[in-house]
């Protein structure tokens, strides 16, 4: 059996700086710079940024930016906060500036991407650096410009059969930025059902109560079958009661449903988890389907604002895959709540409509009250 060093995981999809990161490149910097903005513009809904070099000196900016002998200054802005540091940053740094993003322009004369929306401009020749173009999924004419010049076709025949757009032409811009917005879909949803508590006001296993004539974990599951392709059981440790059902049991001990929410993550990092915990006997299709329909993957998840706490839920909660690396942020400064990293990031927070299906069973006389209701 072949050695293997380090431990086998699924790694997130992601480019040298971002999972969507799309390079432009063939024009000046200047065009670059103009397009990037009103490309991202049109673009505001997926959280868009924009890597690119400053032909100032750095001497000039020194003198500008910084005060004695601080390596790192933050500045509060009235509209915008700016962080100005000197050391630099190689791109596995990078990546963390850009994890809350959900698509990345990238000056392609500077830095490359996974993929490249290339121009057609004589002022700048794509022949010059042909060698970075990769993965190129569209072409577009400056004005002026009107076909693909031989040489380059000669190296990269594709480009005739990609996705072609004309700057001189009205519209083009916004039908540049549909088609970034469709090339870069969305998360797949996976669902998560957590059942390893420990019931312990219970008196018994919350998972296998019964409300719905089948355990409560199956009816959870059920739920969750409407907007996912796959629904796993979120286990502490293997159990028999869940024999044949697609399980995942915490690598995060002792940590309860964050340690649940990492291992989910762990197992895919790629999907977005639509997690719910197995004690909520009266959540219906009403209430995900709100969750789902209304999911903003800009933020870090979406989430119900709690009807007996002014915070939000993270056991009804969609969480996205940026917030894989967030939780273990939170983790790693000795938080281990998952609805303290909610209070503290970026999130998609919703008012719940029907307020009574947030509501969980903890104790023997919660558990009759709502069987009798139901």
């Amino acid at each position: 059996m072949k050695h293997q060093k380090h431990a086998k995981l699924t790694r997130k999809n992601i480019g040298n700086f971002a999972t969507n990161e799309l390079a432009i490149m063939g024009t000046t910097c200047g065009e670059i710079k103009s397009f990037a903005g009103r490309i991202s513009t049109l673009l505001s809904h997926r959280n868009p940024a924009f890597l690119d070099m400053d032909h100032k000196s750095d001497e000039e900016e020194l003198d500008n930016s910084f005060h004695g002998g601080v390596h790192l200054q933050m500045t509060d802005k009235i509209k915008f906060h700016r962080i100005d540091v000197k050391n630099s940053y190689n791109s596995f740094e990078k990546r963390g500036f850009f994890n809350e993003t959900d698509i990345v322009l990238v000056n392609g004369n500077h830095y490359e991407a996974s993929e490249q929306l290339v121009f057609i401009d004589d002022r700048k020749p794509l022949i010059k650096k042909i060698q970075k173009v990769k993965h190129p999924i569209g072409v577009v004419f400056s004005n002026g410009q009107k076909s693909i010049p031989k040489e380059v076709l000669d190296v990269l025949p594709e480009l005739e059969n990609l996705p072609q757009w004309n700057l001189e032409k009205d519209f083009a811009i916004e039908e540049i930025s549909k088609f970034i917005d469709l090339y870069y879909q969305k998360p797949i949803l996976k669902g998560l059902v957590l059942v390893g508590g420990k019931s312990t006001r219970m008196g018994e296993d919350k998972a296998n109560l019964e409300y719905h004539d089948v355990p409560q974990w199956k009816y959870a599951q059920s739920l969750l079958n409407n907007y996912c392709d796959e629904v796993y059981l979120s286990t502490a440790h293997y159990n028999n009661d869940f024999k044949g059902e697609k399980t995942i049991s915490d690598k995060f001990i002792g940590l309860g449903p964050m340690g649940g929410i990492l291992s989910a993550f762990q197992e895919d990092p790629n999907a977005a988890w639509v997690v719910i915990a197995c004690d909520l006997p009266l959540l219906s299709e009403k209430t995900l389907d709100t969750l789902v329909n209304k999911r903003d993957t800009s933020k870090y998840a979406t989430s119900f604002k709690s009807p007996t706490l002014d915070f939000p839920e993270p056991l009804i909660c969609i969480w996205e895959p940026k917030a894989y690396g967030k939780l273990l942020e939170f983790l790693s400064w000795g938080y281990s709540c998952p609805r303290k990293a909610l209070i503290n990031s970026d999130i998609n927070l919703l008012i719940p409509e029907f307020e009574e299906e947030l509501t969980n069973a903890n104790t023997p006389e919660e558990y009759k009250k709502i069987k009798s209701e139901i």
